[in-house]
This record gives structure tokens, C-alpha cells and sequence, in this order.
């Protein structure tokens, strides 16, 4: 070990005790070791990101690297989103964390009721999306606040880019288990506008189509009844596309691009 990355006493003190842990923040500090002032907790933490043993993440709020390294070794992006912005882990996050898609994701999605924004920590961009009153219905799951498996197929429909677009969401969707469909239409009714529920049901209409997959049958006539005006699965794409009359949408994206 360089000369440099050698702890004195109080360091070392303080990061026999924090190694314990992948992420940490000046409050906690405090509580372990209560005799330390905040200036001097301040003071032994900028030594250690000094020497490679902690990286900031924001102010008073750090990665703690087992070995001194320059970059930030992030075992854990879903926690360490937790710590970026409060708010739940949402949209392909949530997926990945219901393990109903396999790769791993480097775009960490928070869902928040305040302003939308970005900031990257080492090879991870950590994106928060605005979603105002929708910004609910989150539960504690693997040690993280994450939307509940209904809300995030709510959330899915209603930011699809932000779920890998619908191709990785409808194979999301296949792979989903035990979900109360009841409790997906309530969300919709509570929050979704009716183009909404047009590109959704068409959406859900081509699964049961494509793969053997049942919704209870009074799901999708939910859905029929909230048909208005005519609508494009993809509102900001072409306006040309095949014309689905039952469902007054335009489908300017088409079932291979979708499947």
C-alpha cells in the first residue's frame, strides 16, 4: 500500500467500524461515534476519500470502498439510489428487482413527486422521474423502497421508455406471476387518462393473442369502456400506422416492433 492510503488511528476508528457497509452518511457517523464533533467527522472523511476508502456521492453522503480506489464500487446501485433522492425505485429498476428481466440495468429510475433530474456515480446514471400525485404505491422490498408490482405496471404504461420500451416490458409482463389485475385497474381508473387505457388494452389485448396468457375477462371490458377519442399507441411517433377500430388507436409501431 502507497504511503498515502496509510489511516491514522482516528481513520482507521472510523473505517474498521464503516467497511462494514457499502454506503454510509455523516449522521450515521455521528451516531456510532457520538464523542466526534461534526467538524471533526467532516475532517476524517475528507481524508479518507483522500485516500480511496470513500467516495462522495453528494454532501455528507459516501461509498465506502473495502479496498482505496479512485472510483466508487457500487455493490448495491438500488440502495444507493435510496440515498440520491428520496423516492422508490420505479419503472425497468423495479423489474429487474421483481427479477422479470434479466440484464442488468446501468440507468437506476427513482419515481418522485418533485422535479425530474439526472447524476451519474461511476458506470450507474441515476435518473428520477417526476410523476406528482402518480408518485405512489411504493412498498419495502430486497432492504428498498420499489412501487408494488401493480403500480409499476401502471407506471410501465404510462412512461413506456422508461420500461425499455414495450418490447422488454411485454416480456416483463409474461414472466409476471400473482398479480392482482383488480388492483392494476384501480390505478388506471385513479390516474389514467383514456387514451391511457386504449393503448394499454390494445397492449394487453395482443398478449393474450401472442402467448397463453388469460386476464380475468372483466379487465379488458374495463378497459373497452373507456374508449375516446381516436389515439396513437406511440403519441409522440408517425401519425401512419394500422387503424384498430375497437380500441380507436392507430398502431404506428406495429406487433413486430412490440413482440
Amino acid at each position: 500500500m502507497e504511503k498515502k492510503n496509510y489511516l491514522s488511528k482516528e481513520e482507521q476508528s472510523i473505517f474498521t467500524v464503516i467497511n462494514k457497509t457499502d454506503i454510509i452518511d455523516n449522521l450515521q457517523i455521528k451516531e456510532i461515534f457520538p464523542k466526534y464533533t461534526h467538524q471533526k467527522i467532516n475532517k476524517l472523511c475528507h481524508n479518507l476519500i483522500s485516500k480511496g476508502y470513500l467516495y462522495p456521492v453528494k454532501r455528507g453522503i459516501y461509498i465506502v470502498n473495502e479496498v482505496p480506489s479512485e472510483k466508487p464500487i457500487i455493490s448495491n446501485p438500488f440502495k444507493l439510489a435510496s440515498y440520491i433522492n428520496k423516492g422508490y425505485i420505479g419503472f425497468s429498476s423495479a423489474l429487474r428487482l421483481y427479477d422479470l428481466i434479466s440484464y442488468e440495468p446501468f440507468t437506476i429510475f427513482i419515481v418522485t413527486q418533485n422535479k425530474s433530474s439526472k447524476v451519474t456515480v461511476g458506470n450507474y446514471l441515476f435518473k428520477t422521474v417526476s410523476m406528482g400525485k402518480r408518485a405512489t404505491g411504493p412498498t419495502f422490498f430486497k432492504n428498498v423502497y420499489v412501487s408494488n408490482l401493480e403500480k409499476t405496471v401502471f407506471d410501465c404504461f404510462y412512461k413506456p421508455q422508461y420500461a425499455g420500451g414495450y418490447r422488454e416490458f411485454v416480456i416483463a409482463l409474461t414472466n409476471m406471476k400473482n398479480i392482482n389485475w383488480d388492483q392494476v385497474l384501480i390505478y388506471f381508473k385513479k390516474f389514467a387518462s383514456n387514451s391511457l387505457f386504449q393503448r394499454t388494452g390494445y397492449i394487453l389485448e395482443l398478449i393474450q393473442e401472442e402467448y397463453d396468457i388469460r386476464l380475468p375477462k372483466h379487465i379488458l371490458k374495463e378497459f373497452k369502456r373507456h374508449v375516446g377519442n381516436t389515439t396513437k399507441l406511440v403519441p409522440s411517433g408517425a401519425s401512419k400506422g394500422k387503424y384498430i377500430k375497437q380500441w380507436k388507436l392507430v398502431d404506428n409501431l406495429g406487433k413486430k416492433t412490440i413482440f
